[in-house]
């Protein structure tokens, strides 16, 4: 059921989320949609997109059409270490947890609460208030699935008492990185729902759930800029371009600095090869690709004016006006991968029709496909076909 609210009702709704938030409300964007985890309750409100600790955090303000205000804090924006100028400021370190970051969709488990005080828990994307299917990709379908084979994933939140970062991954939710991994999930970390401070997954309950793979420390005393640096080479180092526009490796790291009062912090490190990481080098190609997927994710179109948004979190307005050009260029080759996406799904769909299935011949797919694409077209078609086809059972 969709509730309306009174003009006079939306006026007050946007002045609650400007004090729950404490933010311009140029930073904030209406939502009203229904939550499919909690039998399609309706939530309203308003979403964040300040790049800082409230980023995506979402102001609701009414739950199936009752006032319910609350703030949600959710999966911060990472920044790297140093400023413009290239220098590193790092806080006072007692220990630091190295993980790998993962390519792929990020999701908030998170807890809200209705007019009456009841619970609810739910999932949302990055820039989205719950989890969504959309043309871009069955990214509620495939949680599902993980949900199925990790039904623990529920208990996180309440186990560690704030809400709980994890990021869905693998070659069906491809992005930058290819996998090998077919779809797979890994908790990032916390975000106590108070403050939006960070609990690494160190000091989570994991209740049997995967975090994000650890791939080093430091403790009080070692020089974290040089070991910055070493770990930057030795990503790039194990990093391959493959298929033209993929890469085989990894994103990068998340470096979880817990200071000696015990505040955790969380700051990048990318390899090269995934972006340039020094300002003198501003905007990239690889980077602006990458926003382009992080805009579909959220939005059922990608064009310059949905785009521009999340790229003024990054660059400067007259670095993108230079950049011009290339991000048209890859915006275009985004949406052309999106399109040859549509028709290879469409013609799997008139095979399925027939009877046949990767599942049952993968062969026979791939060689009824091969005559109405290209070359080039055919080597995307498998990985397209098994993120579309959720009973794939890999060879």
């Amino acid at each position: 059921m969709r509730y309306h609210l009174t003009v006079s009702e939306v006026s007050d709704s946007l002045a609650t989320a400007i004090d729950l938030t404490g933010l311009d409300a140029g930073f904030l964007t209406p939502f009203e949609t229904e939550d499919p985890f909690n039998a399609g309750l309706r939530l309203a409100g308003y979403l964040s997109q300040k790049p800082d600790h409230r980023y995506g955090a979402l102001a609701i303000t009414h739950v199936a059409g009752k006032p319910a205000p609350q703030l949600i804090y959710a999966t911060p924006k990472l920044h790297y270490p140093f400023g413009k100028d290239g220098r590193f400021h790092f806080p006072a370190i007692q220990r630091v947890y190295l993980h790998e970051k993962l390519d792929g969709t990020n999701v908030l488990a998170y807890r809200y609460h209705g007019a009456d005080g009841s619970a609810y828990l739910s999932y949302k994307l990055r820039l989205f208030p719950v989890l969504r299917n959309s043309k871009w990709g069955p990214f509620l379908d495939m949680w599902r699935e993980l949900m199925a084979r990790y039904p623990r994933v529920p208990e996180l939140v309440n186990a560690n008492g704030c809400h709980i970062s994890i990021e869905m991954f693998g070659a069906r939710n491809a992005h930058l990185i290819a996998y090998d991994v077919d779809l797979d999930l890994a908790v990032l970390f916390g975000v106590r729902p108070a403050d939006a401070s960070i609990v690494p997954p160190a000091q989570l309950d994991l209740v049997g759930v995967p975090a994000a793979p650890l791939i080093g420390e430091l403790v009080a005393g070692e020089d974290p800029v040089a070991r910055y640096d070493a770990v930057r080479h030795e990503m790039q180092q194990r990093n391959k371009p493959i298929d033209g526009d993929k890469l085989s490796g990894t994103e990068g790291a998340v470096w979880h600095v817990v200071e000696p009062s015990g505040h955790a912090s969380l700051w990048k490190c990318k390899p090269e090869s995934v972006e340039q990481i020094h300002w003198a080098t501003g905007i990239n190609k690889a980077s602006v690709s990458a926003t382009c997927w992080n805009v579909l994710e959220t939005s059922d179109v990608l064009t310059y004016e949905t785009l521009l948004p999340l790229l003024l979190e990054e660059y400067q307005p007259d670095d993108i006006a230079r950049f011009r050009p290339h991000i048209d260029a890859a915006i275009t080759q985004v949406n052309r991968e999106f399109e040859l996406r549509e028709r290879v799904r469409a013609a799997y769909d008139v095979l399925r029709a027939q009877g046949l299935s990767v599942n049952a011949d993968k062969g026979a797919v791939m060689r009824a496909l091969a005559p109405h694409f290209s070359r080039e077209e055919m080597r995307k078609a498998y990985q397209i076909v098994a993120a579309y086809d959720p009973l794939l059972v890999k060879a």
